[in-house]
């Protein structure tokens, strides 16, 4: 008897579990909805050590431009130090209601410079006791449309305009460092319409259209930039575009900013280091055409211990100058070229494990536009500030350096290096002492001026940097860093200093610690 019952138990539970489980499998809560809203964050904070100190009193809050230019900066005896912080936060709000069809973006940011105002309103302060500073700069407002099945999305408002095919929506800003152009030209941010895509399985493109400057409405006095990319992988490790650009410069000297003006003839350009032209009457209309190529091998070592990059970009058009009195007379011919190349061998386990070797060049000019020929390099750093930021090269003084909040300032700040064209070599060593968690860095960086500038040579200098990041977990980050430029003989030149001073300014050096954090 009792094995019978032992039997019937057995049967029951044996056809129980399973009906069990069915039960259990249609009672499972369901997955989580993907929220409407996203929040990305990033902070950055910087102490700095440095010889480097505007000379204007007035110019002691946001500094941009070409280290010894417009910008008064220079280097003294003392050392200065200061402590900033950066807050740049994203909100993305996608409506499950539109299933998708629909993003809107915004990108704001908030700079200071510890202790230096409080209670106002204006860029770049509010780091005073007290606090109190309405200091919100808008950086991105804009609308994804992205239809459904469709392989195009188009962005609409306030967005990134990158020298590059990819979505700035879609991929980090280290990628747009390292691939194309490398931001050299165009890295900013600006108002128009975007479409991104796949042409097919292999080709990827970006057609744009961005206003720059929009004077008075009724006038035909606007500066417009269009931009045609195109990117195909003819190799799984090879990429190979083209690229067409072409603003439409129809300001006459209008706009810009502040009292710097925009333009070819604008303060603005030689506050950023770029090239500033000289016609025979203020106003002018100009067509400039960027037509360029560019490839990389096993990008970001995708699948191999080599990586390598190049592109070639020519810069094309005609200036015409008109007055009050005239019609528009063509005054001058563009044709300017730029290279650069890269390559990388990673010899780790990680990608900090590398050594980089990379040449950019321009061509130059020595007298502007005077002989009605202009062969210099053309960028954004005409027309906005900062828009051209190349990058990839990692030296801390003697090219622009990223890392920074309000001091943002190099001695070759623009490729065109103010006209006169430059060579320049960089070379990179890195390693990860800790896999992923300490590495180090050093590098050297030099550089000639292509046109030796009157009353000085063509050496501009040479950089040393040494650079420390720890990661105190994962993307919030612990940095030291630290560079010195010995200057050349290019610095005898009085007109390549603000104050026209004989003999070179002293070297100058930098040295700053870092505190960085992406949330989201």
């Amino acid at each position: 008897m009792a094995t019978r019952f032992l039997l019937l138990l057995m049967v029951f539970v044996i056809n129980f579990i399973p009906t069990y489980a069915q039960t259990y499998e249609t009672r499972k809560i369901p997955d989580a909805k993907t929220p409407e809203f996203k929040f990305i964050g990033y902070w950055f904070s910087r102490g700095t050590a440095s010889n480097i100190a505007p000379t204007n009193d007035l110019l002691r809050g946001q500094i941009i431009g070409r280290l010894f230019g417009p910008n008064t900066t220079n280097t003294h005896d003392k050392t200065s130090s200061y402590f900033e912080q950066r807050f740049v936060p994203m909100f993305i709000y996608t409506p499950q209601i539109l299933d998708g069809t629909a993003t809107f973006r915004s990108l704001f940011k908030i700079d200071m410079t510890w202790g230096d105002a409080a209670y106002g309103t204006g860029g770049n302060n509010g780091g005073g006791i007290n606090a109190g500073q309405v200091n919100l700069q808008t950086l991105l407002a804009n609308v994804d449309i992205r239809p459904k099945d469709s392989k195009w999305n188009y962005v609409i408002g306030l967005q990134r305009i990158f020298d590059n095919v990819r979505d700035p929506n879609q991929n980090a800003v280290s990628t747009y460092q390292n691939s194309s152009y490398k931001l050299s030209y165009w890295g900013t941010q600006g108002v128009g319409i975007s479409a991104f895509g796949n042409i097919n399985e292999t080709t990827t493109a970006r057609f744009g259209y961005y206003q720059l400057y929009e004077n008075i409405i009724q006038e035909n006095d606007d500066v417009a930039l269009w931009m045609v990319n195109l990117e195909s992988k003819i190799h799984p490790l090879v990429e190979l575009g083209v690229d067409a650009w072409f603003v439409w410069d129809r300001g006459k000297s209008a706009g810009g900013i502040s009292v710097l003006g925009q333009g070819l003839n604008s303060g603005l350009a030689q506050y950023n280091g770029a090239v500033r032209l000289s016609f025979p009457t203020q106003k002018y209309e100009a067509n400039v055409i960027w037509l360029g190529a560019h490839t990389a091998y096993n990008r970001e070592f995708l699948a191999g211990r080599w990586w390598a990059d190049a592109y070639v970009m020519a810069n094309i058009g005609t200036i015409d100058t008109l007055s009050d009195y005239t019609s528009p007379a063509k005054y001058a011919d563009i044709f300017g070229l730029a290279a650069n190349a890269s390559v990388s061998y990673k010899y780790g386990m990680t990608a900090n494990d590398k050594i980089s070797f990379e040449t950019q060049f321009t061509t130059g000019d020595d007298n502007g536009a005077a002989d009605n020929k202009v062969n210099s390099v053309l960028t954004g750093n005409i027309w906005g500030s900062p828009t051209g930021i190349y990058s990839s090269h990692k030296a801390l003084l003697l090219f622009p350096d990223p890392q920074v909040v309000n001091r943002y300032y190099s001695a070759v700040h623009d490729i065109s290096n103010m006209g006169f064209g430059v060579t320049a070599a960089f070379l990179t060593a890195s390693k990860d002492f800790i896999p992923n968690k300490f590495s180090g860095k050093l590098g050297l960086a030099t550089a000639l001026s292509n046109v030796s500038p009157n009353g000085g040579g063509s050496y501009m200098g040479t950089e040393v940097n040494v650079e420390l990041k720890y990661n105190i977990k994962v993307f919030l980050t612990l940095g030291l860093s630290a560079g010195y430029l010995m200057l050349g003989d290019f610095y005898d030149a009085p007109s390549v200093k603000y104050y026209y001073a004989s003999g070179k300014p002293k070297d100058p050096f930098v040295i700053f610690t870092s505190l960085s954090w992406l949330m989201f």
